[in-house]
């Protein structure tokens, strides 16, 4: 079993990039890194990708714990917004992977902070095709169950919002993640015990602005939205 490691990121600090990778690295064996901004978020036509300089900060903190890396930089902006960079990562992931591995999904604004030694045994002993971490904030001390972790199946997607996660099944298609007033998820593998710090709160006011720019951006034109999946 391997476990690969699915990183966003669009222009980062450099100790976030290297914070995020090295902990990934105490869970992943390998990881795809996707730069690129969203074609709603401010600035992304004048700059759709980071600069190589985060990349190599990537590749380096990468190789320095001792795991694979590849990288993706786009040459404009994603047009389809966070669902089709998301489902990007998904299906760049698929060559490599049988249905035995696993796909870790983190953001750039997160950290592993614990990662218990018997995680990867209970993984590899799960009969369940998603798995649910703590997440949670420094600054409010909040916490929550998250699920960023998929077996990697053949046909795994990000369909209607960003969030949302399905896969192939005998009688149509299977919500892994999903909104809870309209989807009926799967069962989730509980690792309450790995914790994941979302760090957004701690980032510059003015990146704050514009992700609240790029959100409002979102619900004014109506994208994301979710309804049954068949």
């Amino acid at each position: 079993m391997r476990i690969i490691g699915l990183l966003s990121w669009y222009e980062e600090p450099a100790s976030w990039l290297a914070e995020c990778v090295a902990s990934a690295a105490k869970l992943c064996d390998h990881l795809i890194a996707i730069d690129g901004p969203y074609a709603l978020f401010p600035g992304s036509t004048r700059r759709p990708a980071s600069g190589s300089e985060q990349a190599d900060t990537i590749a380096r903190t990468a190789a320095g714990a001792g795991i694979g890396c590849t990288i993706h930089v786009p040459r404009q902006p994603w047009w389809g917004g966070e669902v089709e960079k998301r489902d990007f990562m998904f299906r760049l992931a698929a060559p490599m992977t049988t249905a035995a591995d696993w796909l870790l999904r983190i953001d750039a604004d997160e950290v592993l902070t614990d990662v218990p030694p018997d995680t990867r045994e209970l993984l590899a002993a799960s009969r369940l095709d998603v798995a649910e971490v703590t997440i949670w904030d420094r600054d409010d001390g909040s916490q929550h169950p998250f699920r960023c972790l998929f077996r990697a199946l053949p046909g795994l997607a990000i369909e209607q919002a960003h969030y949302v996660v399905t896969a192939p099944g005998e009688h149509g298609k299977r919500v892994l993640v999903g909104n809870s007033t309209v989807h009926t998820p799967e069962p989730a593998e509980a690792l309450w015990d790995v914790r994941l710090e979302h760090r957004t709160r701690q980032r510059p006011q003015h990146r704050q602005q514009q992700k609240q720019r790029y959100y409002k951006e979102v619900a004014d034109l109506g994208c994301e939205q979710v309804a049954e999946i068949r």
